[in-house]
């Protein structure tokens, strides 16, 4: 909005300015070619007459005066010194040039003083101007409130133009166009709110395609369960002893555990939007937070037999994050590292260009580079194993770029150079955007 008050501020003044600049320059070379020349041609002829009348003696002034007056057929008549009333500044310059050109509202006149006759003055008043004057101010105030009104309308074109264009996005948008979006251009002063129309545009796509995918996937999963616990319910009530119908039971409580982790899991995704906008960034060391998640997991590891190897930057890194969610997605990479290791996890930290890098190799079987860029995809999982009393549902990398996204950062996996497995590198920026937020 700064742009518009400021391009709307712009134009007015510099309409103003430009074009007052080029009606003076009319007006000036109208009056330097019309005035200058006719009031020398009245000055020239009055000091003609004043010179007739300086060798006529006083009785006969009056006279004479008439006479040039019909002659010259111009309004001429003598006045006496004494009946004029000058102020003291008028009558100095009388005095020193003998000569005055006075003008009022309607008229405009010369006086001189007649060197033989001191006490009389020759007055000559000039022809009354006609009209032109005043239509060509009307004229001119005309041209410039059009001239200023032509520079706000090729301002506000380009203007009309993108919002009618945001408004016919909008629109597309509102039908279920939604991969719908507005071109950016450099004529363009609502680049900020084009900008904001097409991020939301993009949340909104997202979500939409979240949703779908999360219902798709979510029926998908749960009509193996819902299969399993109708036939076990069946199965208990037909069983005839005591024993067998506990093993039944048995199964369907474990189907049913197993669906309860299926709808959290679920459904804590589909709530990843409502809590990206619910953050609480704060300062924290990174190199103590990693410290700290692998004690924390260092029984779960020592239980499978794997042993976490770090090297952590020699500086500490204190950078802008939501501390749960960070933590939360270190936790899920660390442990889909335990999943597919045998021996061995490095977590790597390091800072470069800015960027805050954190790096978790395994000693697994790595990632097929044709699954590199669909594994952080929901409900994608690379497990060929899975069955159903697996509770991994494909979420924990897609929850991971989501977090990461948060940032301002992102997150791949590559082939570990250091133990042979997989290798996710997380990198966000050190000026993190959370930072403009809030810190605690």
């Amino acid at each position: 909005m700064k742009k518009i008050y400021i391009g709307i501020v712009f134009t007015v003044v510099a309409s103003l300015f430009l074009i007052g600049w080029a009606l003076d320059q009319v007006v000036d070379t109208d009056m330097e070619e019309g005035a200058p020349g006719e009031f020398n041609l009245y000055q020239k002829v009055l000091i003609g007459m004043a010179r007739q009348l300086d060798v006529v003696a006083l009785e006969q002034l009056s006279a004479e005066t008439l006479k040039l007056a019909e002659r010259y057929q111009l309004a001429v008549n003598l006045e006496q010194s004494a009946n004029l009333a000058l102020p003291p500044e008028l009558a100095s310059e009388l005095e020193r040039n003998s000569m005055l050109a006075l003008q009022s509202e309607t008229q405009t006149y010369f006086l001189y003083r007649l060197g033989s006759h001191p006490d009389y003055l020759l007055q000559l008043s000039l022809p009354a101007e006609k009209n032109s004057g005043k239509y060509m101010d009307f004229v001119l105030t005309v041209t410039l409130y059009l001239g200023i009104t032509l520079a706000m309308i090729i301002w506000l074109v380009p203007l009309t133009r993108r919002l009618s264009l945001l408004n016919k996005v909008a629109a597309k948008f509102g039908q279920g166009n939604l991969d719908t979006r507005i071109k950016p251009s450099r004529l363009s002063y609502i680049t900020g709110l084009e900008q904001s129309f097409n991020r939301m545009a993009a949340q909104i796509e997202k979500l939409v395609a979240d949703n779908k995918l999360l219902a798709g996937s979510l029926s998908h999963d749960l009509r193996t369960p819902v299969s399993c616990l109708r036939f076990g319910i069946e199965a208990a009530l037909d069983a005839e002893d005591a024993e067998q119908q506990e093993k039944y039971l048995i199964r369907v409580e474990d189907e049913l555990t197993r669906m309860e982790l299926m709808l959290e899991a679920f459904l804590e995704f589909a709530s990843m939007e409502r809590q990206g906008i619910m953050l609480k960034p704060g300062k924290h060391e990174i190199n103590s937070l990693l410290k700290g998640l692998l004690n924390e997991m260092k029984p779960l590891a020592e239980k499978r037999s794997v042993i976490f190897k770090q090297v952590l930057s020699k500086q500490p890194i204190h950078i802008t994050i939501d501390h749960h969610w960070y933590y939360r997605a270190m936790m899920n990479l660390i442990s889909n590292a335990l999943d597919y290791s045998t021996e061995s996890i490095l977590v790597e930290v390091v800072l470069e260009e800015g960027l805050v890098k954190v790096r978790i190799h395994d000693d697994g079987p790595g990632v097929p580079i044709e699954q590199q860029h669909l594994i952080f995809d929901a409900f994608v999982t690379m497990d060929e194993t899975r069955n159903r009393q697996s509770t991994n549902f494909g979420l924990g990398l897609a929850i991971v770029q989501r977090v990461i996204e948060w940032h301002g950062g992102k997150v791949r996996v590559t082939d570990s150079d250091a133990l042979g497995g997989a290798c996710f590198e997380v990198l966000v920026p050190l000026d993190s955007p959370l930072t403009d937020i809030k810190t605690v």
